[in-house]
């Protein structure tokens, strides 16, 4: 049981904005959102990646400000920070664990499934590389029969595959001193953001029957491929709705900062909405200059299937696209803009809906909106860690050691059986 002062904090540092969103977790193992900051970005943060460290920690603290006078208390007491990982430099592959079993009647059980967890996390990365999250993809048997929880089957050799996700050590370290200069002295720990939205948005049907998770945001696409609660695969596509703003500036001779308000206030998406035949441009000298609304079309419609084919191609090679039967999902700021969904189904030939941040709760309001689905996730996740540090600790396994909870996978082996039903990843 969770005492009241069990807060977790989320922190998304983002091409668009900085939000730090904190939670209470509860007694029935729930979060509640208590507090709330968020400003914009202001080119402190490039698709993913710091580029003004001076600007950031500023905004960051104004940020950090506004979420402790909603909440009316220091975030700082936080038991444990989170934050976004995203951008350039990430990457994800399957590793892959073997035990052969000895035990009597062959009979599979949490020592085997630990071992075999444990095992398929030890390929070395390059130097510059650490791994930020890994995840329980599923689990072989005999070589030939698939299970989700292989715990009192019967085989001679378990593997286990597992998700790992890793990226550029030092990008991920500058994230840490940020936190840690804004005042964060408790422990931080990164999250993938395309996996904060999985925790944030999706059901658990979806996770079994098989789905895509796109996150459109300003900077950068991430993608989680989800299969019988496992996670097949995961990447970053270097292309967010900020490139939408470049591509129109340059093919329709217009200033950026005018194809940012199109797409941000919501006038070109009510033109398409609405399908007006022109958009009227007003320039500084007061004259009006008529564009077709399918010159605008044209150009996000390539933008849009360039982006989704890479990620089209890349589930096709690894042979993943059939374990995809509930379709799949759209979220992030991008997501609820027209064209977005129809380019979608248009690519991948199967349904798409949009993912919102499901059961938030709170004293905020607005957090339905997509593009909060991944701070809101990073608060699901952090509740799921947190739940299971505490059971953990009060078993008296790993004693205090955070850094080995630096993932999910192996949560349901590492002594903690009889809680293995309950944790999703």
């Amino acid at each position: 049981m969770f005492q009241q002062r069990d807060i977790i904090t989320a922190v998304e540092i983002g091409t668009s904005k900085l939000h730090v969103l904190v939670g209470q977790i509860d007694n029935d193992s729930s979060v509640t959102v208590i507090g709330s900051g968020e400003v914009p970005a202001a080119n402190a943060v490039v698709k993913g990646e710091i580029a003004d460290m001076d600007r950031a920690l500023e905004l960051l603290i104004s940020a950090i400000e506004e979420a402790d006078n909603s909440c009316n208390r220091e975030i700082n007491n936080s038991k444990i920070i989170f934050f976004n990982v995203t951008g350039a430099g990430i990457s994800s592959f399957q590793g892959v664990g073997n035990v052969f079993i000895q035990n009597e009647g062959l009979k599979i059980n949490d020592e085997d499934v630990r071992e075999a967890v444990e095992n398929a996390q030890t390929k070395p990365l390059p130097l510059e590389q650490s791994v930020i999250n890994t995840f329980d993809s599923y689990f072989m048997l005999d070589g030939g029969r698939r299970v989700s929880n292989p715990i009192d089957h019967v085989a001679h050799k378990l593997e286990a595959y597992i998700h790992v996700i890793h990226g550029d050590t030092n990008r991920i370290e500058n994230f840490r001193s940020l936190l840690r200069d804004a005042g964060f002295d408790h422990e931080i720990q990164p999250v993938f953001s395309g996996m904060a939205s999985v925790f944030g948005i999706l059901t658990d049907e979806e996770k079994e029957s098989g789905i895509l998770l796109l996150d459109i945001g300003a900077g950068t696409t991430e993608y989680v491929a989800v299969f019988n609660m496992g996670v097949l695969d995961s990447g970053v596509i270097p292309i967010g709705f900020e490139h939408l703003a470049n591509d129109l500036s340059l093919g329709l001779d217009l200033h950026i900062s005018v194809c940012r308000k199109l797409l941000s206030d919501g006038t070109l998406a009510d033109h398409i909405t609405q399908r007006k035949g022109f958009v009227e441009i007003k320039s500084t000298s007061g004259s009006t200059r008529k564009i077709p609304l399918n010159s605008f079309e044209r150009i996000i419609d390539l933008r849009l299937q360039e982006t989704f084919k890479i990620i089209n191609r890349n589930i096709h090679e690894k042979g993943i696209f059939r374990s995809l039967g509930a379709g799949g999902v759209l979220t992030g700021g991008a997501a609820l803009f027209p064209r977005t969904a129809e380019i979608f189904k248009e690519v991948f030939q199967f349904p798409v809906r949009i993912g919102r941040p499901y059961d938030a709760k709170g004293a905020v309001t607005g957090l339905e909106n997509p593009r909060y689905s991944t701070v809101w996730g990073m608060l699901k996740y952090g509740e799921l860690f947190t739940r299971q540090l505490n059971a953990n600790r009060k078993r008296g396994v790993f004693g205090s050691m955070i850094d080995n909870f630096d993932s999910m996978a192996g949560w349901l082996w590492k002594g903690v059986s009889d809680l293995k039903n309950s944790i999703k990843f």
